[in-house]
């Protein structure tokens, strides 16, 4: 009997972990997209990932809480000076990408509430529930930081500079319009880009 316990623990302790597996984003070079597009020497192209490339590179799928992440490469090779800002340059609502992590977490409830009944009558299974818990927390920490690090940041693209990330909108349709707008810092003026998403 306490052997099959003891083999039950180590089993569910090695299968219960949550653990968040963090993945490379696809090339940053403008050229590989077919919806590019360019103005005055600025291009722009935007991916839409399908549900098994947000499992892979997401550990999960935000699909499922309405989050559709979009992958935008910003090649700037004019000798101007353009101000991008997620809020303002997309005509998409954006969600932070923290915000999205927390949201797409892992979740131990379930199992954590399951061990720790049954750990009232098999006192070593109390000790799977608080593994999960750490695991699930660690998890969602590593989910967290890979997240921000993935996003797209906002600020000013200078000369020759290639800008790129994520960035997570509501759920697109296909042959949805993106519509991306950059403001050149000295002139005001708007570089305007449409592309159709698949």
């Amino acid at each position: 009997m306490k052997r099959t316990i003891a083999v039950l623990l180590v089993v569910l302790l090695i299968s219960g972990c949550a653990r968040y597996q963090v993945s490379n984003l696809p090339s940053n070079n403008v050229m590989d997209y077919a919806n590019r597009r360019e103005n005055n020497g600025v291009s722009v192209a935007a991916k839409a990932f399908e549900a098994y490339e947000i499992k892979k590179i997401f550990s999960g799928n935000t699909l499922e809480k309405g989050y559709q992440p979009l992958y935008l490469v910003i090649d700037n090779r004019s000798p101007d000076v353009f101000h991008f800002d997620k809020r303002s340059s997309l005509n998409m609502r954006c969600t932070p990408a923290v915000e999205v992590a927390k949201e797409c977490g892992f979740s131990t409830v379930g199992r954590a509430t399951a061990y720790g009944v049954a750990g009232l009558f098999i006192w070593p299974l109390l000790i799977p529930a608080v593994v999960d818990g750490v695991g699930s927390s660690n998890a969602n920490q590593q989910m967290q930081a890979d997240y921000a690090y993935k996003e797209i940041k906002d600020g000013r693209i200078v000369s020759n500079e290639l800008r790129d990330g994520i960035v997570f909108v509501d759920r697109i349709k296909p042959g949805q319009i993106l519509t991306v707008r950059l403001r050149n810092v000295d002139t005001d003026e708007i570089a305007l880009f449409e592309m159709e998403l698949p």
